[in-house]
């Protein structure tokens, strides 16, 4: 009967020193106790401290909850060349990129004259596609939209530009 009751007790230590891990894109693992997700970022508190961290889910590949359940977050975004400048994703939430590593800002323009079909979203998307391959060329995998503007004269000889400002950001 005490060895019934000496591994019980030891369970119940186990469980209750059990932590939850988080595992992110860049190998490194953090533990302590998840107190939010959300499908952009995840609230944290890491063992011995008492700050609560915001993480952004492009960060995180799962966490490990002490249950042993396991919620994946994101997949990894691997730009590796310029050729891969079609991975990098375009964001608009600071909350996304909670925890990632910032190579800096860039800023993009595209104009020209324009006619019925073509419109100004045209002109920014080729802002976005620049952006892009930018980032790529700098081995970036996300683009966090800081700034973007539009501007259009519907006159005679209808004229757009488009442009971004981007602070990119890496594992």
């Amino acid at each position: 009967m005490k060895k019934v009751i000496s591994l019980l007790l030891l369970l119940i230590s186990i469980n209750c020193f059990a932590q939850d891990k988080v595992k992110f894109h860049n190998g490194n693992v953090g533990e302590g106790k998840v107190l939010e997700v959300t499908p952009k970022y995840v609230k944290f508190i890491y063992t011995g401290e008492d700050a609560v961290i915001m993480i952004g889910a492009f960060a995180i590949e799962n966490i490990t909850l002490n249950n042993g359940r396991v919620q994946e977050m994101s997949n990894k975004i691997e730009v590796k060349s310029t050729n891969d400048w079609e991975k990098v994703k375009i964001v608009y939430d600071k909350n996304e990129v909670f925890g990632m590593k910032s190579l800096g800002n860039i800023e993009k323009h595209s104009n020209g004259a324009w006619s019925l079909h073509v419109s100004t979203g045209h002109f920014m998307k080729k802002a976005q596609k620049k952006i892009q391959k930018e980032a790529a060329k700098r081995g970036a995998c996300i683009a966090l939209v800081v700034n973007e503007s539009t501007t259009e004269d519907k006159g005679f000889g209808s004229y757009a530009d488009s442009s971004l400002i981007c602070e990119l950001y890496t594992y």
